[in-house]
């Protein structure tokens, strides 16, 4: 009864396997290099470009092309998401090399399915902003100390919801979970690993900023190891399960 219940729930009974994540991530780095880098260059100049063009845009004093400025910016936004995804579906296929072949992941079903996951997480963010500031006005009818209460715990329970949902992209693309799976998959999965979610943060943090101490250029390599740490955490292991042994050492 207790086993067959924890495997119901995805995320519970889950370990992050902490230790093999940096040699996995380089033995699967080893398999595709340049492939790697060039997808970490396509994200950030399909970042950067649009960016830029928009910024210089919004300069000028034609009222059309600042609309086109605006709109050149919210795609600098949106537009990194595709390598993105192709990035960490790479990732993903070099690190399951040892694994049994599964049916291709159709590039559709991932894109629409990404942009519901991320159209969820700014509508979740949206309406916590907005309970906050509602929460913020009627304490504020009683004490303004009550109001900055109420407003650091919202923002709390609101930081706390982001930091749920850090692996949850990438779940979705291993597990091929739908939106609202994967939400649940993460939530469930950092809770039961919060200190190792934490120092995963802190590694990929490290690695980011080791990147941008090479004149942006180190990102080109930060960003393919990133995307397979991420990845390499969704090869969990389950205490006392048989079928958990083999992603304890790298393959």
């Amino acid at each position: 009864m207790g086993p067959s219940t924890e495997r119901s729930i995805p995320g519970r009974g889950e370990r992050l396997p902490l230790v093999s994540l940096l040699p996995r991530a380089w033995n699967a780095f080893g398999l595709a290099p340049w492939r790697f880098v060039r997808l970490a260059a396509l994200i950030l100049l399909s970042g950067a470009g649009p960016a830029v063009l928009g910024q210089d845009l919004r300069q000028l004093e034609t009222t059309w092309l600042i609309r086109l400025g605006d709109l050149t910016v919210l795609l600098s936004l949106i537009l990194p998401l595709i390598p993105l995804l192709a990035l960490l579906r790479l990732a993903d296929v070099l690190l399951t090399n040892s694994s049994p072949r599964r049916s291709p992941l159709r590039w559709r079903w991932l894109l629409r399915q990404s942009l519901s996951l991320l159209l969820l997480e700014i509508v979740v963010v949206l309406g916590g902003i907005a309970v906050i500031q509602s929460m913020s006005w009627v304490a504020g009818q009683i004490s303004t100390g009550l109001a900055g209460v109420a407003v650091s715990i919202g923002a709390i329970a609101m930081f706390g919801w982001l930091f749920s949902q850090v692996l949850a992209l990438p779940l979705l693309i291993h597990h091929r979970h739908r939106a609202l799976q994967a939400m649940d998959h993460s939530f469930q999965l950092v809770r039961s690993n919060v200190l190792n979610v934490l120092a995963l943060l802190g590694l990929l943090i490290g690695l980011n900023l080791l990147g941008l101490i090479g004149a942006i250029l180190g990102l080109l390599l930060s960003l393919p190891f990133s995307a397979l740490v991420l990845m390499a955490c969704c090869r969990t292991q389950t205490p006392w399960s048989n079928d958990s042994r083999r992603n304890i050492l790298p393959t």
